[in-house]
C-alpha cells in the first residue's frame, strides 16, 4: 500500500479528530462506505472524478451520494473538504492511511502468510495465537495460497519475513552444494 504525503495528511487529520470525539472507527466505516458506493456507481465515480465536468455539477453528484447516507456530520464535512481542496483522487489513499493509524492505535499487525494450500480453522488459531504471542500484538492474518511453495509457510509480518517454505529450504540445500558444504 503506497499512501502520498496529501493523503498521509488527510488520514492522520481525520484520525486526530475521530480520537478527539472517539468516534474514529465510525468516521472509518463511513469513508469506506462512500468509497465503495462510488465503486459501485460509477456514473457518480465519473462525474467527481471527471474534468468534463464542471465543479456545481460535481458537488450536485456529491451531495446526492450524502443525501443517501446517514453519515455523521464529521464525515460529511470532512468528505465536502476533500473535494473542495481537489483531493477526491486520493480517497481510498486517504482511507487506506486512516485503517493504518487506526490499527496502530489500537495494536493491530497485519501479517501476510504464504501457504501451498488453504489453513484449517486450527492451524490458522495456532498461526494467530504463536504470532500473537511471539509480536506482543493483536494479529490480522491475511492467508494466500501459492502452491509453488510445496510445503511450509512464509510469514510476512511489517517488514520482516520468515520463509519456512521447503522451496526455500530446497534452494538453501542447493546453494550449500554449490560451496561444497
Amino acid at each position: 500500500m503506497i499512501i502520498s504525503g496529501v493523503a498521509r495528511r488527510y488520514a492522520r487529520a481525520i484520525f486526530e479528530l475521530g480520537l478527539e470525539e472517539e468516534n474514529y472507527r465510525t468516521l472509518f466505516n463511513e469513508l469506506e462506505d462512500f468509497y465503495h458506493t462510488l465503486q459501485e456507481n460509477p456514473e457518480a465515480k465519473e462525474v467527481i472524478d471527471s474534468s468534463v465536468y464542471n465543479v456545481q455539477e460535481k458537488r450536485r453528484v456529491l451531495e446526492a451520494v450524502l443525501g443517501e447516507k446517514n453519515y455523521l456530520d464529521r464525515t460529511r464535512r470532512f468528505l465536502r473538504l476533500v473535494f473542495e481542496k481537489n483531493r477526491m483522487p486520493f480517497i481510498g489513499q486517504i482511507i487506506d492511511g486512516l485503517k493504518a493509524l487506526i490499527e496502530k492505535h489500537e495494536g493491530i499487525e497485519r501479517v501476510e502468510v504464504t501457504v501451498p494450500k488453504s489453513l484449517g480453522d486450527d492451524q490458522r488459531e495456532e498461526i494467530v495465537k504463536t504470532l500473537s504471542e511471539r509480536i506482543g500484538k493483536k494479529i490480522v492474518l491475511e492467508e494466500k495460497v501459492e502452491p509453488s511453495i510445496i510445503g511450509g509457510l512464509i510469514i510476512k509480518a511489517g517488514s520482516t519475513v520468515y520463509d519456512g517454505s521447503v522451496k526455500n529450504q530446497i534452494h538453501k540445500l542447493g546453494e550449500n552444494l554449490k560451496k561444497g558444504r
